[in-house]
């Protein structure tokens, strides 16, 4: 998959982009939706600002992670023993290799990740997004 304005960040929680451009999905950003377009083989996520004083600064009030050419896609369920509150709350974000599908808790190190591999969204009440596709592109609403 090919990251067109974007890379993730070493932090295993956030975006960066060109300019020193940086979004902290975990502590800056909640999120609030998930679309997918099968027909189209389009997946959109969005998140919107946290409401909390830590978040104040951020400039954004929402951002989208938007992958076309969607070939694979896979949502693991959440953990009913947490608080709804958690399911916005992004634990980590990486690259995952194609074997690894089953997996959803396990940190990989982006550094070392390939161009086939998945993106993974894991979130803190253990629900989590596998996502392969042609290409990913981030989108910034002012």
């Amino acid at each position: 998959m090919d990251f067109i304005n974007f890379t993730l960040d070493k932090q295993n929680i956030g975006l960066e982009w060109a300019n020193g451009g940086y979004a902290d999905l975990h502590n800056d950003f909640d999120f609030v939706e998930l679309r997918y377009n099968p027909a189209a083989a389009t997946l959109r996520l969005s998140w919107q600002k946290s409401t909390g004083e830590w978040a104040r600064n951020v400039p954004w009030p929402a951002l989208h992670l938007v992958f076309e050419g969607v070939s694979y896609l896979r949502v693991k369920e959440r953990d009913p023993e947490y608080p709804f509150s958690e399911d916005s709350t992004v634990q980590h974000i990486c690259r995952t290799p194609t074997e690894a599908r089953e997996e959803f808790e396990n940190i990989y190190f982006n550094k070392d990740a390939q161009p086939d591999y998945d993106v993974l969204l894991y979130f803190e009440s253990e629900w989590g997004i596998k996502v392969n596709a042609a290409t990913g592109r981030l989108q910034l609403e002012s």
